[in-house]
Order: C-alpha cells, then structure tokens, then sequence
C-alpha cells in the first residue's frame, strides 16, 4: 500500500457538529485493520478535545492545540511542546469581555475579536503568532504548529513523511499538508488547500472522508498525480528541452542497454535524485558500481560477506527512515551472489509490506538473478512497485518480470540478439518496437530513449533525452567486471581438437590465466572457430573487446602474431584494468 498513515484533521474533516460520525469511525477502524497508522492533527485544545472525542484510542499519536500538545493514547504519554498561556495576557483578554478558550498552550479566540485581541497582546506586553482556522482565531507560541507536531510525531513512529496521507480542510492545514507526502480534502475545504492538495474527495466534512478512505483510498485506486512535487527529473528531450520525469512512486523502471552506454551513470543519477528527496532507496550493487554514493549524506555503504551482513545492511532503514543503503556482493562469487540477492529481497519485501520502506529498490546487472532459473517469484515484490532493474542482458530477463515495468529506459544498443528481442518487446507492450529499434544503435552516448505510459492517452510514448548532470562522479569499477563470475553454462571451456575437456573460465581474468596453461593444440582449435571473440561477445556484451579479440584471432591464423596468449592477455588487462 502506498501510504503507512493517515494524518487527519477533527473539526471539518473527521468530524461534523463536534463528534465523528459512525460512518468516519468505522473507516478508521478499517484503516487500522488495513495495518495503517493513524494520527489525529487538530487545533481544539486538549480538554476539549478529550471531552468531544470519545475514540482517541483509535489513534497511534494525536497532536492538539496546532501542534503544541502532543499526546500518544497507547501509553497514555503527554507532552506539552511550548509553556502555557502567560496569566497576564488572560487577564487582558478577559479585562476586555473577549471570550476565550486557554489550553495547555495556546489560547482560542473568535476571529471577529481579532482587533481586541491585537489589543490585549500589546497591553500584555506578549508576543504570540496568529493562527486562523475558518471562524477562530489561535493565539500560538512561536515555532509551534500542526506541520512541525506532525513532523515530530512521524519521527517518532519510525515513518517516512512520504508514507503519510496529510486529510484536512482549513487554513491551519497548510503546514500540516506541507509535513506530509501526501494531501487529500474535502469538497467544502478552503481553497488555499484545494491548490495544495493532491486529490479533493467529492462530499463535505465526515462524510466525504469517511467515503475516502473506506473507498479509493484503502482500495488503491487513487490516481498518482502529475505534480511536480510526486515527479524527479531524468533530463531534458532532445528536439524540445523539455524536462522529462517520471513518478517518484508507483512505478517499475528498466533500464537497457549495452555495456558502457551510461546505464549505470544514468541510473546513479536518478539514485542521487530520490535521496535528494529524502526517498529512502536500496541497491543491490553485485559489480560494485555505486560505491561513489557512500559519499551522498544518509546512505550506508555495505560490503555483503554473509547473511548476517546481509541482515545488517537492511536492518539500516529501522535505524533511519530517510536513509539509504548500498549493498555491495562484488567480492561473492556468483552463485553465492544470486542467493544474496534472493535472500535480501525478502527481506525488503516483508519491510516495505510493513513500513513501507525503502521506497526504491534498484537491481544492477538483474539479468544475473532474475532469468528464469534465479530469484524465486515470491521473493521479488513486484506488485510493490518502485523497483529500478538495470541490465544489459534484456533476453535473459524472465517474461513475468519484464511485463511488470512501466517504463523502460533505453541507452545505446547494438547487439543484434538483443535488438531483435527488444523490438518483439515492445511491439507487444507499446507497437513501437520498430521504432526504437531503429533508434538504439546509432543513440550517443549520454543520450537515452524513453517509454512510458502517457497519462491523458492511455498510451505509450517515446521520446531521447539528454540526462541531468550527475552530483557525484561515476567511477565504473571495470576490473571488477573482469572478476565478474558468470554462471556454469556461461562459462568458457577450453577443449582438445578430440572434444577432451582441459579447462574451465568462469571470468575474464581466470580465462586469461587459463589461456596461460592449455595446450597448443587447444589455443589453435579455439581460435580457428573464433571460439574466444564469440564467448566475450555473447557472455558479456563487450564489443569492443570481442572486435580486438577477433582481429587477434585472424592475425594468429595468418601467421603475423607469434605469441597469442600474450597478445588477448594484454587486451583484457588493458581493457579492465586488471594487472598485466
């Protein structure tokens, strides 16, 4: 479910003529039964509101008086977050025949009083901030409100501000909106709010909200707005400049793309992007591409050894709700890698069901554990949402989990297999296959194509962009690549003319040693079929290297290099960084 908790106003909002009305409490009880949180954000005092609401048991937190009292109803803990009314400005109201209201904190006035009210500050010499809420007026100490309660109160629940639904209907409802992810009101709110709120519910008071939350709301129906605040930037399009976004939340991302095309570069920048926003995000690092986001404020970089690592490494969002973590299974090899992975998204599966976080979920090189032999089902999450896969091996990616993207970002691709599979792809998803197919190969570098659904059409839309500048610099960690270990049936086996097995390689730098140590007869089998360019070109995608290794492979064949195992020793070295 989107949201983890409901923040909602009493007077207007639950409430209609002082009480919550049956039809509001049994919405409440659904929520809570729906595993929502609840908090109830008002500017009645606390007496008076203990003596008109009978069900404040129904809330997990309340915040009275616009923020100034706050009260916990299951351990029956009051706090007071500002002193009382000071006597002589009591006096002053009362010497002047003003009705009143004191509470623990602040003082309730009509707000046709205003003028004596003005009066009796300055005679008291007390300097109080005006708060209006439809007819009444609120006399409230300084830094105190309904925003800054809420704020206090969601740290408290271990909550994530964009995990709450913020319902209210009257002007000291700005900030409290303002503290939260999310804001709904009623028809007959005020119009300051109907600009901020992102959907206004169609009848007035208890009854409008009531019908809310029991429908859309707790049913998911609600439609993800377009503002601007519910929306990151990727970058701008190419023929307009026009910003391109996608939603913060609610959708499924895939990006694709060759080797070395700026997937990873791309996707580091949307990380960058989300933790700017204080969304809480989780990457599954199994090349240890990210490492350079330990540097942004609030992520937690991890090396994953073991299960307990592993655990660790989650356990960071009960720590810190705002936070991210990097999980870095580089040094696993790539068996152990893929049950890693499975094991961790479990746990962020039951996480995310419970806390709602972390928001994101970003898989790098998903092709390693999610073909269809890898990650179970069940242990993904999907239907979550807020899942970024990145890969430069779309084929492998097992059918399920490709129709669960909504929008696929595609960087430079000329691998013909993987062209071929993209365009059935999308033809299937979207009919425009052809299209982008026609597009990828000739894509430079740092530009990107987009699909996604088009809100107004109900189809889907393509367009390149260019992406945002990156706050940190990518530093792509190549020589980890070559100790990259690929699964049993990838890997390279050296074999005898006679088909007698003499090695194995389950990664470029254990293939350049093993090329080392076998046969002659076996180099010259090899690479009189081209054995060597093909398995780099199929297993890993790196033309570069497999347009080298083929042009080594001929030069032996015709004589002019004598020392092959030197020579694609050197070009994967050169190439990776790994040491000669």
């Amino acid at each position: 479910m989107l949201f983890k908790a409901l923040a909602c106003d009493y007077d207007g909002t639950l409430a209609s003529e002082d009480r919550i009305g049956q039809a509001a409490l049994s919405a409440l009880e659904q929520a809570r039964q729906a595993g929502l949180r609840l908090i109830l954000v008002t500017g009645r005092t606390f007496f008076e509101l203990t003596r008109v609401c009978e069900r404040l048991d129904l809330f997990d937190a309340v915040v009275a008086e616009n923020g100034g009292v706050i009260y916990f109803p299951g351990p029956g803990v009051l706090r007071d977050q500002a002193p009382p009314p000071p006597s002589r400005l009591l006096a002053e109201l009362d010497r002047r025949g003003i009705s009143f209201q004191a509470g623990r904190v602040i003082v309730g006035v009509g707000r046709g009083d205003e003028e004596k009210v003005n009066e009796a500050l300055g005679a008291a010499g007390v300097n109080l901030q005006r708060c209006y809420n439809r007819a009444a007026l609120m006399l409230v100490p300084a830094g105190i409100s309904k925003g800054e309660g809420v704020r206090l109160v969601i740290r408290e629940l271990g909550l994530s501000f964009h995990d709450v639904l913020a319902l209210g209907d009257a002007e000291n409802d700005v900030d409290f909106f303002e503290a939260c992810g999310w804001a709904g009101c009623p028809a007959n709110a005020v119009p300051a709010l109907w600009e901020r709120a992102d959907w206004i519910f169609s009848g007035d008071d208890g009854e409008g909200i009531a019908q809310a939350i029991a429908g859309p709301i707790l049913h998911e129906t609600l439609p993800l707005p377009r503002s601007s605040r519910h929306r990151i930037t990727l970058g701008w399009a190419v023929e307009s400049s026009e910003p391109v976004t996608i939603p913060a939340r609610g959708v499924n991302m895939l990006v694709l793309g060759d080797p070395l095309a700026g997937k990873s570069w791309l996707t580091g920048g949307v990380i960058e992007h989300l933790i700017s926003r204080d969304y809480a995000v989780c990457v599954f690092d199994p090349e240890g591409d990210f490492q350079s986001l330990r540097r942004l404020p609030g992520v937690i970089w991890g090396e994953i050894q073991d299960k307990a690592s592993l655990e660790r490494a989650v356990d960071q969002f009960d720590r810190n709700p705002l936070g991210s973590v990097v999980m870095d299974l580089a040094s696993l090899p790539h068996a152990m890698k893929v049950r890693m992975i499975e094991k961790g998204l479990e746990l962020v599966h039951l996480l995310r069901r419970g806390r709602g976080l972390p928001h994101w979920v970003v898989l790098d090189e998903a092709h390693y554990s999610l073909h269809r032999e890898g990650v179970a089902d069940r242990s993904i999450g999907l239907e979550d949402k807020g899942f970024c896969l990145v890969s430069y091996k779309g084929s492998w990616i097992r059918e399920l989990v490709l129709k669960a993207m909504d929008v696929l970002i595609l960087a430079r691709m000329t691998i013909p297999e993987e062209l071929g599979f993209l365009r059935r792809f999308l033809d299937e998803c979207s009919g425009m296959g052809t299209e982008a197919a026609s597009i990828l190969p000739a894509l430079p570098r740092g530009e990107f194509l987009i699909v996604q659904p088009d809100d107004e059409t109900a189809k889907r839309t393509t367009l390149t962009f260019v992406a945002t500048p990156r706050e940190l610099p990518h530093v792509r960690h190549l020589k980890k690549y070559a100790d990259s270990r690929v699964p049993a049936e990838h890997r390279f086996s050296f074999r005898h003319p006679d088909g007698r097995l003499a090695a194995t390689a389950e990664s470029l730098n254990e293939f350049r040693r093993k090329i080392l140590l076998v046969d002659d007869d076996a180099l010259t089998y090899h690479t009189g079929r081209g054995d060597f360019s093909r398995w780099v070109l199929d297993i890993f995608s790196d033309q570069e290297l497999a347009r080298d290794l083929r042009k080594t492979e001929r030069r032996y064949c015709r004589g002019e290099i004598s020392d092959l195992r030197a020579a694609i020793g050197s070009l994967i070295a050169v190439r990776y960084g790994a040491e000669q």
